[in-house]
This record gives structure tokens, C-alpha cells and sequence, in this order.
């Protein structure tokens, strides 16, 4: 049996709807059938009782796997009108309709609760056009303990545990995700724009300024007659500015950029360049004949936000780039790396902010596959299987170590998490604590790279817009990078930075590899957890900043601030253009602090392994 687009999207609204809105009431199947008559199959664990009183309704949602950390596997859905001793079974898409209709009760002509009907319906499509792609056999690839970086990017079918539109596409037509998308394996090159230079902001880190770079990539693969074309307009006062095809499309059609291209300020090139390939972010394109990726702009909602490069990140990217490079992080942290944003290509038109030409140089490490045996996001290797009688890329490589160095399940997968810890937990938590840096380390902005025995051995952080400084730090970061100081948002209270912090690295990226642990069989939730408490309480006695506070919250507190994406979506919010990010949390139940207690014993035996 194949997993479906109805399964996967049954179980991101739903536990969306669980944590964010409604826990509901849980009962053990023989007690909910013997109070209100209906029996469970086989294989049902518990059942979850919603009451729903604006439609007049009950379901009965038949969950076969209960996580710890909110990622339970709800394997059918039953409705009882009120009066009614009646139960149906709803498909997956009339379930999340029933809960939508609950949510806007009170408004039902509310413009966001159609905005947010679209993004389900939409998504669910999205998402069964990917696995269809996935199962036919045209999307599949090496095994996961050799899979290149750009394999494992295309590979994520599902998409984002928690959200409730994970594979919302919305402002790409359908004949355009197998040419722009990563899951339906396109390929692409850029189209290229020429500008008069004086209209041109940049920066670089780097021994060539942006717009080399720029003119090197559209020169990539040209005869000596098309490299001197370009030459030519170089000398003449241009730079040629790389553009995702489908901002290109977009802006095409904008009146700013319709006057440029009549006074010959703007000239269009086309076609330019390498073929590129998406990364999962879809946005952000790799070839493997360059050394640098690009994070581009296109007139897409991916999720919660339209995915555009504000023109206040571009001074971000490169001087925390300069940050990361001044605290020595790598050095710090052997194992742990940063992809760099060191470069940046604009244009500065009066009157506006972003012109839609902005691009960001990312540094591209995986060029050369040979760097590691297989890379993979916490994304991919946290995926649902496709199939049964499959397993997740998670426990595939944990199957290698035990196969390669004849251990048990058990003891590899101790091994292979503790490994994962050091590499990739332990030091985003340690560069917290020493210079007030708080990474956007979720699931996705975190790329692990494997040994051939499968076991983690580097970890990347990426995205270095997602990075926040704590005021805390200010002077002593200031002093590092003078720099900083003129940039409007990267300074946060420390209260802001905590919380964000503590939901990318914990909620989104650290408890979707407990709950993979958990559901593969190989370490159940409650043990993996107590070993996490451990480990924190370890590295807790070696702190006394930033990171023992967020430690201590997360040891501590009975709940924790949650980024609260099913709420974001029904207020239609974007959360990019959020002046306050804290307005989409809400506090979650802590797995963490249920067992701490128990953890400080267990953290003296494990000192030595944080």
C-alpha cells in the first residue's frame, strides 16, 4: 500500500489542529467502544474524541501511532451528528473541510477562510501529482546511505511536519512544476538582465565583487563570440543580474521594469548560464558546475509566505556571514559548518524597497559528491516511507551502521543519534550560549552529511537570513562586525531570540528525529527523550549564558512557545512581512519537561558523549 496525498495531508491538518486549536479527548479503543459503539480495526492505539459544536458533529479520529511529540498517525476519520448514534467514515479532504468550517464558525464568509480552503485543496493536489511521480518509479534514486545532496533535496514528496498546507504552491500553474520544481526533478537555466551599473547595489565578501560573478555564471558554457558579447555590454556600463524564470515572467509585466526596458537602462537577455536544479526550497537553485548556489526571488507562496529576498536581508547575508566567520564557528565546532551568503546583486530604484532583481550568492560545498557519501536534510531523512513495506531514510542508514559494523538495531541507532547530536544539536546550542547567535536550524536549514557506514559525521546550517542576534550581545558583536550596527533587523530581545530559537531546534527539527526514532521502531519517544534531557542537562553544566537559559526553559518549563502554523494560515498572515513573529506561537505542552527528574543521573553517565 502506498502512501497517499489523502494520508499525508490528513495527518499535517489534523495534528496542525490537535496542538494549535483543540487537543481533543483521548480514550483507549475498547472504552470508546463500549461508550459510544464503534469498534476499531486492528492496529488503532487510541482514539481522539473532537467535538465540533458549530456543526453540530463529533469525530472520532483513529490514531495507530501516538507520538510524544505531537506527530501521531491517525489512520481514519468518523463523524457522529449530534442525536446520532450513527457513525460514518469521512475521507481525509472532508475531514480537514469539517475542521475548517469549525474554525470560521462565526465568519463563514470570511476571505481567509477561503484563502485557506484553496491552500488545502491545492496542496492535497500538489502533493498527489508528487507521489504519483515518486511511485511511478521516475523519482527514485540511490539508496539513502549513497544519495547525493541534490537527489535527497528532490526527494521531499510530503513536505513540512508541521504545517497544514505543507505543499502549497500557490501562483505556479501546473505546467510549470515539472519545470521548476524539485520534487518532479526539473532543470532550468537562468534568465539574465542586464542594468546600467549605477543603478546596481552589491556586495562581496569575497576576493570578486557580486557582479563577476554574476557575469562569470552567465558566461558559463557561451563560445568565445557570446563571452564577448557580454564582454562588451560589461564594458559599456552594465552588469548582468541572474533571475529565476518566473520572476522574470513576473517582472516583465511590472511598470517600473516596462520603463527601464523602454529607456534601455534594463536590457533582457534570456537564457543564460549552467542548467540549474531546486533545491527543496524550491527558490534556491544548484548546479553541480558551479561553486555557488543562488537564493532568488519568484512570485510564489510557498507555505506561509510569498518568497521574495527582501532588500533589507541582502546586508544581513554578507556581514553575518562576515559574523559567522569573525566567531570562528567551524573552528568552534569541528563537523559543524555554515554555507555562507557572502555576495548579493540588487538594483536601488527611488521610491522602492524590493525591485524583484534581488539575488544572493549562497557557497556551494556539495559540488564535489565525493565530500560525503550521502547528504540529507533533517526534511528527508524524517519522511514518511512511500510504502509498507519501506522505511525511512532515517532508519535505512541506521540499518547500514548495524550491517556494516554487525551491531544490533539498538546499539547503532544510539550510536547514530549521538553522532547526530554532536554534529548538529550541540553546536547550535554552543554557539547560542558563547555569542548570542541564534540559528534557524529547523528541519529543512539543516543538511547532514553521512560516512559510508551511514553514520552523521557534518552537519550545514543554511539560510543565514534565519539568523538572529541577541541584543544581549550587541557591543561585543558590534565590535567584531561594525557593520551590524546599520542593519535594522538582525539585533532581537533576547526573549525573542530564545523562543525562536528553541522552537526551530527543538519542535521542528530535533522532535521530528525523535518521532522518526520512535515510529521506526528503533528507540521509542520516551527513552530518546530522556536521553535528550541528558544531554541537555550535560551541556547545561557548562554554561552560564544565553544557552543555560534556553536549557533551563527547555528542562523546566511545562510548555513552550510554539511557531503555530495552522493559526498563521488562518489569518492569511504573512509571517516574512511580520513585524512581531511572536504573534504566531502559542504555548505547547513540554515532552521535555515530563522526565527530568530522572535525567540528571542519567546526565553524569552521559558526560562525556554531549
Amino acid at each position: 500500500m502506498h502512501l497517499t496525498a489523502a494520508d499525508a495531508s490528513l495527518q499535517a491538518f489534523c495534528n496542525c489542529y490537535l496542538r494549535e486549536v483543540d487537543e481533543g479527548l483521548w480514550h483507549d479503543p475498547a472504552s470508546f467502544a463500549a461508550r459510544f459503539g464503534l469498534d476499531a480495526r486492528a492496529g488503532i492505539r487510541d482514539v481522539v474524541e473532537l467535538s465540533l459544536p458549530h456543526s453540530d458533529t463529533t469525530l472520532a479520529l483513529f490514531v495507530s501511532y501516538r507520538s510524544l511529540v505531537g506527530r501521531h498517525a491517525i489512520a481514519e476519520v468518523h463523524e457522529r451528528p449530534t442525536g446520532s448514534s450513527a457513525w460514518r467514515k469521512l475521507d481525509a479532504l472532508t475531514v480537514q473541510l469539517r475542521l475548517i468550517d469549525e474554525i470560521y464558525a462565526k465568519n463563514p464568509a470570511s476571505p481567509q477562510r477561503v484563502e485557506l480552503l484553496s491552500r488545502v485543496v491545492e496542496s492535497h493536489q500538489v502533493m498527489d501529482r508528487y507521489l504519483s511521480h515518486r511511485v511511478s518509479g521516475m523519482g527514485l534514486g540511490n539508496p539513502a546511505h549513497q544519495t547525493s545532496f541534490i537527489e535527497s533535496e528532490q526527494a521531499v514528496v510530503t513536505g513540512h511536519w508541521l504545517h497544514p498546507t505543507p505543499k502549497s504552491r500557490q501562483g505556479m500553474h501546473a505546467w510549470q512544476h515539472p519545470v521548476y520544481t524539485p520534487e518532479l526533478n526539473a532543470h532550468f537555466r537562468l534568465q539574465f538582465f542586464a542594468v546600467r551599473r549605477q543603478l546596481v547595489i552589491q556586495d562581496s565578501l569575497l576576493d570578486s565583487p557580486a557582479e563577476i560573478l554574476g557575469f562569470e555564471i552567465a558566461c558559463h558554457g557561451l563560445d568565445e563570440t557570446g563571452r564577448q558579447r557580454l564582454a562588451d555590454l560589461a564594458g559599456s556600463g552594465y552588469s548582468l543580474l541572474p533571475i529565476h524564470p518566473l520572476q522574470a515572467h513576473w517582472l516583465h509585466h511590472q511598470p517600473h521594469v516596462r520603463e527601464l526596458l523602454a529607456a534601455e537602462s534594463l536590457i533582457a537577455l534570456g537564457e543564460l548560464g549552467p542548467y540549474f536544479t531546486p533545491t527543496s526550497s524550491v527558490r534556491t537553485v544548484y548546479s553541480a558546475d558551479l561553486d555557488w548556489m543562488l537564493k532568488l526571488s519568484i512570485p510564489v507562496k510557498l507555505t506561509n509566505s510569498l518568497r521574495l529576498n527582501l532588500k533589507s536581508e541582502l546586508g544581513d547575508s554578507v556581514w553575518v556571514s562576515k559574523l559567522l566567520r569573525r566567531c570562528r564557528v567551524e573552528e568552534e565546532f569541528p563537523g559543524f559548518f555554515v554555507l555562507e551568503d557572502p555576495a548579493y546583486l540588487g538594483l536601488d530604484l527611488p521610491g522602492m524597497e524590493e525591485t524583484g532583481f534581488e539575488a544572493i550568492f549562497r557557497t556551494n560545498p556539495f559540488r564535489d559528491s565525493r565530500r560525503h557519501q550521502a547528504v540529507h536534510s533533517i526534511a528527508a531523512l524524517t519522511e514518511d516511507p512511500l510504502d509498507d513495506t519501506g522505511h525511512s531514510r532515517l532508519f535505512d542508514l541506521v540499518w547500514q551502521l548495524a550491517e556494516r559494523h554487525g551491531l544490533s538495531l539498538a546499539h547503532a541507532a544510539s550510536r547514530w543519534f549521538d553522532a547526530y547530536w554532536t554534529v548538529a544539536i550541540a553546536p547550535v546550542l554552543g554557539i547560542y550560549e558563547r555569542h548570542g547567535i541564534g540559528l534557524e536550524a529547523h528541519q529543512q536549514n539543516v543538511v547532514l552529511g553521512f560516512a559510508g557506514d551511514g553514520i552523521p559525521e557534518a552537519s550545514y546550517y543554511r539560510d543565514i537570513q534565519g539568523i538572529a542576534l541577541a541584543d544581549s550581545h550587541r557591543e561585543a558583536l558590534v565590535d567584531l562586525v561594525p557593520e551590524l550596527n546599520d542593519l535594522p533587523k538582525v539585533f532581537e530581545p533576547d526573549e525573542i531570540v530564545c523562543n525562536g530559537l528553541g522552537y526551530y531546534l527543538i519542535f521542528n527539527h530535533l522532535f521530528a528525529i525523535v518521532h522518526r526514532f520512535g515510529a521506526d521502531g528503533l528507540i521509542n519517544e520516551q527513552d530518546l527523550l530522556c536521553r535528550v534531557e541528558a544531554k541537555l542537562a550535560a551541556l547545561r553544566a557548562t554554561m552560564d549564558g544565553p544557552g543555560a537559559t534556553l536549557i533551563d526553559i527547555l528542562l523546566q518549563s511545562d510548555s513552550l512557545p510554539c511557531k503555530a502554523n495552522l493559526l498563521t494560515r488562518i489569518e492569511d498572515r504573512d509571517e516574512i512581512e511580520s513585524e512581531c513573529e511572536l504573534a504566531v506561537y502559542v504555548p505547547i505542552a513540554n515532552p521535555l519537561a515530563r522526565g527530568f527528574a530522572g535525567a540528571e543521573t542519567l546526565a553524569l553517565e552521559m558526560a562525556g558523549a554531549v
